[in-house]
Formats: C-alpha cells, sequence, structure tokens
C-alpha cells in the first residue's frame, strides 16, 4: 500500500478529483506529524524553509507506533542486533528550482546499549543528560539524535540497558534550537506512549 492511498483511507470522503486528493493527504499528514512533533514546532520549521506547500508522511499514530515499538521489545533476545528503523513523520517543503526540503523523525531499538555510552569511542560522541537519557554531540550534519533508556514491560531481563530506545529529527537545516524542540517533543511523545519504566525525563534543551 502506498503512503498516499494509506492517507487517504484515513479521512472519510475521499475524492477522486488529484487536487482535492492532494490535499486530504496533505492535511492529514501534517496533523499526524503534529501528534508527534506538536503542530506549532511544526508550523515554525516549515516557515524558516523558503519553500512551497509542505506535504506530510506519518503512517502511524503515535499509539499505534508505540504497540509496534512494544511488541518488538518483548521479542528481543540479547544477542539479537537487527532492529527496524521507522519513520514517524516525514515532511517535504518542495524548493526553487526543483527538489524538496526534508524533515524527518525516525526511531528505533538501538544497537547501541546504555553500558556502551562510557566507552570511549562513544563517549566522545554523546552526552549524557541525566541518568536515561543521551544526546549525540554536533556532527556537521542537519540532525540530531537521543538514546533513551525505556523499560518495556514483558520484555527480557536487561532491556532497558541492553536495548535503549533511539531517536533521531534530520532536517534541511534548521537552526539548533528548533531541531532540539522538534527531537524533545518527539522523544516525549514516544516516552509517554510506551509508558516506559522509570519514567525518563528528556529535557527540552538538549545541547548546553
Amino acid at each position: 500500500m502506498t503512503s498516499g492511498v494509506f492517507l487517504c483511507v484515513l479521512v472519510v470522503g475521499c475524492s477522486g478529483d488529484p487536487e482535492v486528493g492532494k490535499a486530504v493527504r496533505s492535511s492529514a499528514g501534517l496533523q499526524k506529524c503534529g501528534q508527534f512533533l506538536g503542530a506549532e514546532n511544526i508550523n515554525r520549521a516549515v516557515e524558516s524553509v523558503d519553500g512551497g506547500k509542505a506535504t506530510a508522511t506519518a503512517r502511524n499514530s503515535p499509539e499505534r507506533l508505540a504497540a509496534i515499538m512494544d511488541r518488538e521489545a518483548e521479542e528481543w533476545a540479547v544477542d539479537d542486533l537487527l532492529h527496524n528503523s521507522y519513520s514517524a513523520c516525514r515532511i517535504q517543503v518542495p524548493a526553487e528550482g526543483g527538489g524538496a526540503f526534508v524533515i524527518e523523525a525516525t526511531v528505533q531499538w538501538s544497537v547501541l546499549t546504555v553500558d556502551s555510552m562510557s566507552d570511549p569511542k562513544y563517549a566522545k560522541s554523546w552526552r549524557q543528560l541525566n541518568d536515561q537519557v543521551f544526546v549525540e554531540l554536533e556532527t556537521g550534519r542537519p540532525s540530531m539524535e537521543l538514546l533513551v533508556a525505556c523499560g518495556v514491560p514483558g520484555a527480557a531481563a536487561g532491556q532497558e540497558a541492553g536495548l535503549p530506545l533511539q531517536m533521531a529529527v534530520t532536517d534541511p537545516g534548521l537552526a539548533v534550537d528548533q531541531r532540539q524542540v522538534l527531537l524533545s517533543t518527539f522523544a516525549r511523545t514516544l516516552v509517554d506512549e510506551l509508558s516506559c519504566a522509570g519514567d525518563p525525563v528528556i529535557p527540552a534543551q538538549l545541547l548546553r
């Protein structure tokens, strides 16, 4: 099923008119993206990009995505290093002269572990924000990542530290303040939906 068809069936009364269909897909997608990233945060990010009308794809609601992530954590074993990455929201803003600016939020259960954050290899690129949350330091790329210890009821012992949640926001070059508010909102949304053990606290200010 294509993303366009998926978004169309979410709204009763989809029209056969291509222009109406385009408007419905855009509206439904942006509305779902707002549930992950915050509607006002998205509006400010899109407005800061000098382009055309934004369209968006969001295949799952926060509740549905959390259910998928829950199931994966419950099936996890210590030697399992193959973890799916999910695009929670992808926003495209047409660029002048062709192409598009893309803002995307993704999530997966990480192949990294909480213990690995103390390894010099990773300590250089990740900063600990509190006992359960780590942020990747600036890499020169228009992106930002968080690692969050998130225990899931019913998962194997050690899952919280051995299988942390990894979330990222990539963009066309937003200001750092905009990027971190999108990521922190995204992380809080997923942590709330997953009801992570220990109630991880996601700071609004990720880079200090």
